[in-house]
């Protein structure tokens, strides 16, 4: 089910739209839309590198805080009409507080979880998202109440890449200000997640923590460092055994 043009109906009018919309929840209502994902390479490396470096980061703050992608959040949306309708966004990042981290959990049914509080939003581009992105999107996540909207376009052949972060400021996005990172690059600071998102050298979204001065490491680069530890510890145990075996030696020798 594709995002809707209109957005969030704060107050519906009762009626038996809304009725057949709040019998819903999330085992009733679809997981997918049964389409493929439409974001090719360029767009599922930052987006499994963000997802997963800020599950990673936020892991201790509290058992009330969940980082999802590629998840459904269904809420009442407006018909042309004005009535309530049933409505959904799949947000490619999203950090929800308020509610349990649950493995198990197949959507977002806002209507069901009042105390959802959805303060972050990642959307990564690609030519066939960009524009609603940067429309729709906006409007819909803004009447959502999502405290910060950021949006990563990937670098294409006419445009080099670039973050922008939204700032939610009575019911309207405003742009964040950019900040200057040791590294010399420029980026943008979210408070829901402590880190500011950025673009190297190469065009690639990074997330930089402030508090280890570091950036979040990838997946990827976390099991290459695991591989060389594992290749310096077996390499120093084979000093030590054939430290071990020179020794005895030398003992049976004396």
């Amino acid at each position: 089910m594709a995002e809707p043009a209109l957005a969030y109906l704060p107050d519906p009018a009762p009626c038996a739209a809304l009725d057949a919309i709040l019998a819903e929840d999330e085992h009733t209502l679809p997981e997918t839309d049964g389409l493929p994902l439409a974001d090719g390479r360029i767009q599922q490396g930052p987006l499994t590198y963000s997802r997963d470096a800020l599950r990673f980061h936020l892991r201790h703050r509290n058992d009330h805080v969940a980082v999802e992608g590629d998840m459904f959040i269904y809420y009442v949306g407006r018909d042309d009409n004005g009535g309530p309708t049933l409505a959904s966004v799949s947000p490619d990042i999203f950090v929800v507080y308020g509610v349990p981290d649950r493995p198990d959990r197949n959507s977002y049914v806002l209507w069901n979880e009042p105390d959802a509080d959805i303060r972050f939003v990642l959307e990564i581009a690609s030519p066939s998202t960009r524009r609603r992105d940067h429309t729709v999107k906006r409007e819909v996540y803004a009447s959502l109440g999502v405290a910060e909207y950021f949006l990563y376009d990937p670098p294409t052949r006419r445009r080099d890449a670039r973050i922008l972060g939204l700032r939610l400021r009575a019911g309207e996005y405003e742009d964040m200000p950019y900040e200057e990172l040791p590294n010399g690059s420029s980026g943008v600071r979210s408070d829901s997640t402590g880190l500011v998102a950025y673009v190297d050298v190469e065009g690639e979204l990074k997330w930089f923590d402030p508090a280890s001065g570091q950036d979040l490491r990838s997946y990827d680069e976390v099991q290459h460092q695991v591989k060389e530890v594992e290749i310096e510890l077996d390499a120093a145990k084979a000093q030590i055994a054939d430290l071990e075996a020179q020794i005895q030696r030398l003992s049976g020798e004396v």
